[in-house]
């Protein structure tokens, strides 16, 4: 669904669910990053960090937009520990332990707590695109310096996480669907089985769907309002990843719409340059976006 087609009266509705979602997703300590079972896609996010990391001048106070667990910020003092990094984000994140690095929770980027001139670089490595680039520009000319360091990683729409999560988003979808749904609550242990064949046969390397399918047949024993409690109870577990799933399926951005994808920062910022970062062996990560504020936007923000 384009984002743009999401009506004034969703919207709310539609973040809270998305910052539940978030939540639930940085409160499990296996999350610390995003990415973090595509080695490839992480050795290069890694790489381009240390490169932003030595490129900022000593002390640089730095901003990062949709911080997660903070794994870009560890990434820059690893780099250079003289650095002194906030995080925010719109979720709640677990709290930094590590010196020089604050992450805030419950912080759109639309909406920056923060007074004016108070940066020398914003990064964000797969977060300003899941806001309003237009309304976060805004902010980051208020709260950024003259000429402040830009660096941003951005999901590409052909990249291997975004294949990844397009298929398990198709599986979520089928295995919720009203059919299965029925077979399994109506105890018609028959069509259950036949459902979940013809899932295993469409996601054959679905490890969630192959779980599922081993599971669920022993579980359509007893009474009917059991077995509807059950399915609410997966359906709620499985709700998370569904919506995650979706947000970066509308969010990511393919070369198609790049150009109007950045016409926000274009107008307050100097781009110096918009590049795929890619993996070993070649496939697209996302897409590396690095600049600078310009003068004007700072002054008259």
């Amino acid at each position: 669904m384009d984002p743009a087609a999401r009506t004034t009266r969703s919207i709310p509705d539609t973040r809270r669910r998305e910052r539940e979602a978030w939540t639930k997703f940085w409160a499990d300590p296996d999350h610390s990053r995003c990415a973090e079972r595509a080695s490839g896609t992480w050795a290069a996010l890694a790489r381009h960090w240390s490169g932003v990391a030595h490129s900022l001048a000593r002390g640089t106070r730095v901003l990062d937009l949709g911080c997660g667990a903070g794994i870009v910020g560890c990434l820059l003092l690893d780099a250079r520990p003289d650095l002194r990094v906030t995080g925010i984000d719109a979720a709640r994140v677990p709290a930094s332990d590590r010196r020089s690095l604050d992450l805030l929770s419950g912080v759109a980027m639309e909406a920056l707590p923060f007074g004016g001139r108070r940066f020398g670089a914003i990064v964000s490595q797969f977060g300003l695109e899941y806001g309003d680039v237009v309304a976060t520009t805004r902010e980051i000319a208020r709260v950024a310096e003259s000429g402040a360091r830009l660096a941003f990683v951005v999901h590409h729409a052909r990249s291997p996480v975004v294949a990844d999560t397009r298929s398990r988003l198709r599986a979520l979808r089928h295995f919720l669907a009203q059919s299965l749904r029925t077979s399994f609550c109506s105890g018609d242990a028959p069509a259950l089985a036949a459902r979940l064949a013809e899932l295993r046969d469409r996601h054959p390397r679905d490890a969630l769907i192959e779980l599922l399918a081993r599971e669920l047949p022993a579980r359509i024993r007893g009474a009917r309002a059991h077995r509807s409690v059950i399915w609410n109870e997966l359906e709620e577990a499985l709700a998370p990843e569904q919506c995650i799933a979706e947000c970066l399926d509308e969010s990511c951005v393919p070369p198609s719409r790049l150009d109007e994808w950045l016409e926000p920062l274009c107008g307050a910022c100097n781009l110096g340059s918009v590049v795929e970062l890619r993996d070993g062996a070649g496939a697209p990560v996302a897409w590396r976006i690095l600049g600078n504020l310009r003068e004007q936007a700072a002054s008259t923000s």
